[in-house]
């Protein structure tokens, strides 16, 4: 009798314990189902919902109910294989509102889908990240092209230069820079995408096209010393670069008020070109007028140590090195500064587009209104 007694409990908790796995089972593969049946006028309707919300100016709640609804829609299994049929459908609502409603419209829509990319990407979700980013890529240069003013390629470059700026890394730097490139088109005087263009060219090796960026971009930044100095390297090192005006430049920076770290690359490349010269006495020169400037820099102290000691002037040599003081090492060099340029801190900009965009929540709500209607389009 007991024997039965216990037999039969575990047959329970076994049949309990099988159950729990058949409802562990129905809840991961939801997601999924829920992708696959999800039909494309279920998509249309959903993201009419979330554009409702968002012509209302609440963008945080829009962001969360699109990323919900968009979750939904691709699965967690596969998800990239749905991420078109959803374009697709969303592509459709905006082009049924722009058929009624102007450009502005598009604003508040690019908006959400940039901060969408941010939100995707902080949660590992690759595959609508990049959608977000195309969405926001092509949408960009229509509003630009059908507004036909300053401010609109202004907001649409500056969506496109936030996405170049985030990406920017030794391993997307062709990515970044095509957003850049693109972001400059829409608005030629963005300067900070013409910086981000220059470096990722003269990373790359392209000189001549990288003195194009900076010439362009010092026009709009004339008194910029980073730029400066950019430009005189990228001339140094351009196979038939003007070597003369770029030393003259060169020396011109180093007797400059520019920041420490410029003048001291400015002293280095100097004196470096100097050795290489029919006078390399010159360089010695210039390192002990860069130490003089900048007392205590570690990498001219190493550089004049060097010619010294080429020079078989050991004792002369050994004495600059000894002069050296032993801390900073964990510190940023000069010439990391400039090898590592880094794109300009964008949270403002970020912010400022999420204000602008207001000027297209009137046009947003028209074309909402109309699409439930049935007078939007079909």
């Amino acid at each position: 009798m007991v024997e039965n007694k216990y037999r039969s409990t575990a047959v329970r908790q076994g049949l309990i314990g099988f159950g729990c796995f058949l409802v562990l089972i129905t809840l991961t593969a939801s997601a999924a189902l829920a992708a696959k049946a999800m039909r494309p006028l279920e998509m249309k309707q959903r993201y009419q919902q979330v554009l409702g919300v968002l012509s209302t100016g609440d963008l945080d709640q829009a962001l969360a109910d699109l990323v919900e609804f968009e979750l939904m829609a691709v699965g967690d299994q596969q998800s990239w294989r749905y991420v078109d049929n959803l374009w697709r459908a969303k592509l459709r609502v905006i082009r049924d509102g722009l058929a009624t409603q102007p450009p502005e419209m598009l604003m508040p829509i690019i908006v959400l889908h940039h901060d969408a990319y941010f939100r995707y990407s902080e949660m590992d979700r690759s595959h609508l990240a990049q959608h977000s980013r195309t969405m926001v890529s092509e949408l960009a240069p229509i509003f630009a092209q059908r507004s036909g003013t300053p401010a609109a390629g202004a907001f649409a470059g500056w969506a496109l230069t936030s996405f170049g700026a985030y990406l920017w890394s030794p391993s997307n730097i062709g990515m970044s820079a095509d957003l850049f490139y693109r972001a400059h088109l829409l608005d030629p005087a963005n300067e900070p995408a013409l910086e981000g263009l220059a470096a990722a060219w003269e990373r790359s090796g392209n000189y001549e096209k990288a003195i194009e960026s900076l010439m362009k971009a010092l026009q709009l930044e004339p008194e910029n010393s980073e730029l400066q100095l950019r430009l005189a390297l990228c001339k140094m090192r351009h196979p038939e670069g003007a070597r003369q005006e770029a030393m003259a430049q060169l020396t011109a920076l180093t007797q400059s008020e520019a920041p420490s770290w410029v003048r001291s690359v400015a002293f280095q490349e100097l004196a470096r070109a100097e050795a290489a010269s029919d006078e390399p006495g010159d360089a010695e020169a210039t390192l002990r007028d860069g130490l003089k400037r900048l007392p205590g820099d570690q990498q001219l102290s190493l550089q004049l140590a060097s010619i010294l000691d080429g020079q078989r002037r050991r004792q002369e040599a050994n004495s600059v090195l000894d002069a050296i003081e032993f801390y900073g090492w964990d510190k940023e060099s000069s010439r990391q500064t400039y090898d590592f340029w880094e794109p300009p801190e964008l949270s403002g900009v970020r912010a400022e587009l999420r204000q602008e965009m207001r000027a297209g929540l009137r046009a947003l709500a028209a074309c909402v209104a109309g699409l439930a209607s049935g007078s939007g389009g079909s």
